[in-house]
């Protein structure tokens, strides 16, 4: 290795079920869904200490580092990531359909389902002859199977490379479904004295032990200044300064985690009442939560466009068990979607910020009555 770079080795596992794969739906672990990983926090962090906050700026650090496919940007990328292959646990779909996840009440079916199939919907489907939620694919990247993962690059980002890292122990999720905490992953780092340093402390989940997130208070914008950028650039925080973050109980499985997550989840979101059945020609509150919504299309956006869920959820594994978080990374609707309600609903953008920020202000007040704040 070159003396102006350096390198990091990992231990990765997964604490819930990953779904990766390839076009025969059998689990696959591959580098590019990691590097994306590596990519999408290496911007929040590259953005919380940029001296010069512009996207041009952004796109121009990104290119040197990541590399670029564009036409006349082409060139490798500076950050090179080895992963082995694949020897961990594989979960069979036989498996998979054995777990006990529970049971959630959803108030607008009125009834109970499946907290994987809330969850995971689209990799895990309802079976109606068997009456179970199913995995959809042959298999899914299992649990407890550590993995070596090494990253080499210049010396001179290392301080943006570990900060990304350590953001990816904390809230990093691989795979489909992975806002909603599948294929939550723990990263060890491992020293060269051959002792392995977990980048997320126990600590760090203790509500009265503030000093313990306080190098990520400093990274957070409040939400207010968030929501005036159309993309992901940075974890939230509100007037008072606390960070938009929250805990679980500590549950003994982490299927239990998960249940308590798509209780939370489905509770944040029905608050928001519809009016009939969609498509609608008003823009609804639900919608500005993520999209598309289900039965619930806003006819000026249609089926095609997309907003992302702004919430991310991940599970930990923790001394006696697991707990879940839940971390908002707020930002404004996408370009594409706010011009159409400029030009077809006559909406203008000052209307549409303050119901955001009326909106994400009723989020976090549901999810301090229902979880722990870790401010």
């Amino acid at each position: 290795m070159r003396r102006d770079w350096c390198s990091r080795s990992y231990k990765v596992r997964f604490v819930t079920p990953a779904f990766l794969g390839g076009a025969d739906q059998s689990a696959q672990w591959r580098v590019p869904p990691f590097k994306a990983l590596l990519r999408h926090w290496w911007r929040i962090v590259w953005w919380a200490s940029a001296a010069e906050k512009s996207i041009g700026k952004l796109r121009e650090e990104e290119r040197c580092w990541f590399g670029s496919s564009a036409e006349n940007e082409t060139g490798a990328s500076k950050i090179r990531i080895w992963l082995k292959e694949w020897s961990g646990p594989v979960m069979r779909k036989d498996q998979f359909n054995r777990l006990d996840f529970g049971t959630v009440r959803h108030p607008e079916v009125n009834r109970n389902i499946s907290a994987a199939l809330y969850l995971g919907y689209g990799a895990v489907n309802w079976n109606k002859a068997a009456r179970s939620a199913q995995l959809v694919r042959s298999s899914a990247l299992g649990l407890n199977g550590d993995q070596e993962l090494r990253l080499a690059f210049p010396k001179h980002i290392s301080g943006q490379v570990d900060a990304a890292s350590r953001m990816i122990a904390l809230f990093g999720c691989l795979g489909g479904r992975s806002r909603n905490g599948w294929g939550s992953i723990s990263l060890k780092e491992c020293r060269r004295d051959g002792e392995m340093a977990a980048l997320v402390q126990e600590e760090f989940f203790d509500e009265e032990n503030q000093t313990s997130r306080g190098w990520l208070r400093g990274m957070a914008v409040e939400l207010d200044d968030a929501l005036k950028r159309d993309w992901c650039h940075a974890l939230g925080k509100d007037r008072q300064g606390r960070l938009l973050l929250w805990r679980t109980e500590r549950k003994k499985r982490w299927e239990e985690v998960l249940a308590q997550l798509a209780e939370v989840k489905i509770g944040l979101r029905t608050q928001f009442h519809f009016k009939g059945a969609g498509p609608h020609n008003t823009l609804c509150d639900r919608q500005l939560l993520a999209y598309p919504v289900t039965n619930h299309g806003l006819q000026a956006w249609g089926n095609s466009a997309r907003s992302a869920n702004q919430l991310v959820f991940k599970v930990h594994a923790v001394d006696g068990g697991y707990v879940g978080v839940v971390v908002h990374l707020p930002h404004s609707l996408p370009a594409p979607l706010m011009s159409r309600l400029e030009e077809q609903l006559q909406l203008k953008k000052a209307q549409v910020y303050a119901r955001e920020k009326g909106l994400w202000n009723k989020v976090h007040k549901y999810l301090d009555s229902k979880l722990t704040r870790l401010s």
